[in-house]
């Protein structure tokens, strides 16, 4: 019997000695402002075994360790900030740690300033809030000065790569080139925190996207505080515009309140130039424009905590606005042979009434299972965007000799809705072995086409009839996605990510007229990898790869068809299928300089294209799956900061394309380079770090992106910065594009038909901003994140 109780006894003696203990605390500094990204480490006084773990972004640390005497150690970098000896018999809180303001060390978050780039296991960060290039303008201004992100055109894609989609709060917002352009440029970069730019996302996230994801992480308001922020711009290009904008945030007790009001109203006048060289005859037509544009963005988030474990919140936003393009298109027809001109057609007038309007709507649950990182999180999402689009033009077609005249005019006007319903249910469970995430989402889009049209091709009287023709074009989309992530510490050196999202996905088309159905439904599989290897404190290499896809966007599937003259048009193509996208990176850091190897294979990508007709001289522009390309490229990036007065971001990218055409009419196979160069560079004019001045400039070698070959293009800025009255009051002086080379030619060989586009987008401006915010700048170390981090409802597929 009595040995009986002695096995008894040592097996509770042996489990009490295996058992894992929840060791947990936060480190703050002596203005108990959280001190980030800190490395916490566990070291046993015995075996001399280590356990680390990562302060976040609240400074709170929790890490398991078995029953023994250890050294806990706070470290940033080689720096020791904090060392005291634990002995550990049970669960133990640490509380608050504090260290020292005074420490200034690469990595300790001091007041609350991060470094300008960070680099995470699958992403890199920009604080956007340190740049003063990218204070006082818009979201898109923003994502200018952003490394290895390249927007011209008010087009946005990855350096070397090539275009990727936009997350706002972790939330996909799938819109148009256009329209994404636009919805961007309602948040002012005042409001934002930092961006994200993930190359190989998570499985958590949406797979669409050719070569990854931009986050863009808005501020919060710190808990136990109130603020506002007052501002307004002026920016003069050709044209002038304006806007105001304000903002008001505020958190106590179990109450976040977050929201922003912003309008903007001005001109701006572009210029294009295109050239189409036929076997006979040059057709050069220039169709410079003047948009107008007013825009009034708001959004409101609640978030509520019910009890310690449960918070509820929603958020809303709209967007609308209704731009108006005018221009007076002018088409030469020159002869080959003699170089004069032998016709011409002349618009008197064309113009583009828009009304956009974007509403949607978040409702989201998290519940905490327990205090060592357990919870679950609902999301449902509401994402409404509405359009009325209105183009018409008229004009004459003159021969010149003999002399003759013809007349045309059109109308077009495309009334659309799209509508997305989505829920998204995320587990996050950490465990012992590995940190994991599992969850699924199920997607409902609807596309809406109401057309209205009419085409008078060329005729011999004056125009005075239009009959419309009227059209439907709906689109249904249906995806149903499960994923799993899992992140693992083999050991100190050696860090691990996987995870694989599946996604079943049915779209319908239904569009009056088209004998040729497209109805699809497939089940695709997206694995993503990442492997870390930190040989010291100052030296990391990793190796990603994930698997994307590219969905067509509404406006290329609509088969609607505007024209600009008899001659050309645009027009959507409903038949259009997705891409796929493999992209690999290997990744070697040494302190401040990250040297990247990539590799992607672009599958049947979607491009623009357009096909002149030789004999009939129609000019068609439209989408097609027609490019597959390798791309191999390396890419350098070092940062600059041995004086406190300077802080330099420098980057360089080289990349080598292999693009192959499926279609007859282009060009079967077109290898080339691509490079570019860039640099940003952040001056401290004071010590009291008050008088601000900043230097960027980036140029763009000659290469070839697609069927297409691209001419050289640079941009050259200046910024200034002055904070009066405690920082709170911020003067912003830029100008971008001072010398105005931001110009975009490129050239292509389609149908044996040459053509060549020159354009230049009206970057050359100046701007005056300012800025001032009220409140209550006291706060608590910790500051709470909302469980509201879930993919924006897709509004195109």
């Amino acid at each position: 019997m009595k040995l009986k109780y002695i096995i008894a006894l040592l097996m509770l003696s042996c489990a009490s000695m295996s058992a894992q203990f929840r060791i947990s605390g936060s480190v703050v500094t002596t203005k108990k402002e959280p001190v980030v990204f800190s490395e916490v480490i566990l070291i046993e006084e015995d075996t001399q075994n280590k356990t680390n773990e990562l302060t976040n972004d609240k400074g709170d640390f929790v890490l398991n360790a078995k029953q023994g005497k250890y050294i806990l150690e706070i470290r940033q970098g080689n720096e020791l900030l904090f060392s005291k000896n634990l002995s550990i018999t049970a669960a133990l809180d640490l509380d608050t740690i504090t260290i020292d303001s005074g420490v200034q060390l690469e990595s300790v978050v001091v007041g609350g300033k991060k470094k300008l780039i960070e680099r995470k296991v699958d992403r890199l960060v920009f604080n956007v809030e340190n740049s003063i290039n990218a204070t006082g303008g818009d979201a898109l201004e923003a994502l200018r000065v952003t490394p290895g992100i390249k927007v011209q055109n008010d087009n946005i894609t990855m350096i070397g790569k090539s275009t990727i989609m936009v997350m706002v709060d972790d939330k996909i917002i799938q819109l148009s080139q256009e329209d994404l352009a636009n919805y961007l440029k309602s948040i002012p970069s005042d409001n934002i925190k930092s961006i994200e730019v993930i190359t190989t996302p998570p499985a958590k996230y949406e797979s669409e996207g050719r070569s990854g994801l931009v986050n863009i992480k808005l501020k919060k308001a710190k808990k136990d505080s109130w603020n506002a922020l007052v501002g307004a711009t002026y920016l003069q290009r050709f044209y002038s515009q304006g806007a105001l904008m304000g903002n008001f945030n505020y958190n106590k007790n179990k109450l976040s309140i977050t929201s922003t009001l912003n309008y903007m109203s001005g001109k701006r006048y572009n210029i294009q130039d295109d050239y189409t060289y036929s076997p006979t005859e040059l057709w050069h037509t220039n169709s410079s424009y003047k948009s107008i544009n007013d825009r009034t963005y708001g959004n409101i988030g609640i978030d509520y905590q019910v009890t310690s474990k449960w918070t509820i919140g929603g958020q809303t936003l709209f967007n609308n606005s209704k731009p108006l393009f005018t221009d007076t298109p002018f088409t030469g027809v020159y002869d080959n042979a003699s170089g004069e001109m032998t016709s011409y057609l002349k618009s008197n007038g064309g113009v583009a009434a828009l009304k956009v309007a974007i509403n949607s709507l978040n409702i989201y649950n998290e519940y905490k299972i327990d205090s060592l990182g357990k919870k679950i999180t609902l999301n449902l999402d509401y994402f409404n965007y509405q359009t009325e689009d209105n183009r018409t033009y008229n004009g004459i077609s003159v021969v010149e000799a003999p002399y003759s005249q013809q007349y045309f005019a059109g109308i077009n006007r495309n009334v659309q809705g799209i509508t997305n319903l989505s829920g998204k249910l995320d587990f996050d469970y950490p465990t012992q072995w590995a940190v994991l995430s599992f969850g699924g989402k199920v997607s409902n889009s609807q596309s809406k086409n109401h057309i209205s049209a009419f085409n008078s091709g060329l005729v011999d009287l004056p125009v005075v009839d239009l009959p419309l023709r009227q059209s439907e074009f709906d689109y249904l989309e249906n995806i149903q996605a499960v994923y799993f992530s899992g992140s693992k510490k083999i050991n100190d050196r050696w860090n691990s990510q996987f995870g694989l999202r599946v996604e079943s996905t049915q779209t319908k088309i239904f569009a009056g007229g088209f004998s040729q159905s497209s109805d699809k439904d497939y089940i695709k599989f997206f694995p993503t990898a990442y492997l870390t290897y930190t040989a010291n404190d100052n030296s990391t290499l990793s190796l990603s790869y994930s698997k994307r896809i590219e969905r067509p966007q509404f406006r290329d599937l609509n088969p609607n068809t505007h024209f600009w003259n008899p001659f050309q048009s645009f027009k959507g193509n409903p038949f259009l299928q997705p891409a796929f996208i493999d992209n690999i990176e290997f990744i070697y850091s040494y302190k401040k300089i990250e040297s990247k190897l990539y590799f992607s294979y672009e599958n049947n990508l979607i491009s623009e294209i357009t096909i002149a007709d030789p004999v009939s001289n129609e000019i068609l522009h439209t989408s097609e799956n027609y490019i597959d390309t390798q791309r191999y490229g390396i890419s350098e990036n070092y940062v600059f900061d041995k004086l406190k007065w300077w802080t330099s971001n420098n980057a360089v990218d080289f990349s080598y394309a292999i693009s192959k055409s499926g279609l007859t009419v282009a060009q079967k196979v077109q290898n080339g380079f691509n490079s570019r160069l860039s640099t940003n560079n952040d001056f401290n004019l004071n010590t009291s770090k008050t008088v601000l001045f900043n230097v960027s400039y980036w140029y763009s070698f000659p290469g070839v992106e697609g069927i297409y070959t691209n001419k050289e293009m640079s941009s050259f800025s200046l910024a200034f910065q002055y904070l009066l009255w405690n920082k709170d009051l911020k003067i912003s002086i830029r100008g971008t594009d001072i010398f105005k080379t931001e110009k975009i030619k490129r050239s292509s060989v389609v149908n044996g038909v040459y053509q060549e586009g020159k354009n230049y987008y009206d970057n050359q401006s100046f701007q005056l901003a300012l800025s001032y915010k009220i409140g209550n700048k006291k706060s608590t170390p910790k500051q709470r994140t909302t469980g509201n981090e879930e993919e924006r409802s897709r509004t195109g597929s």
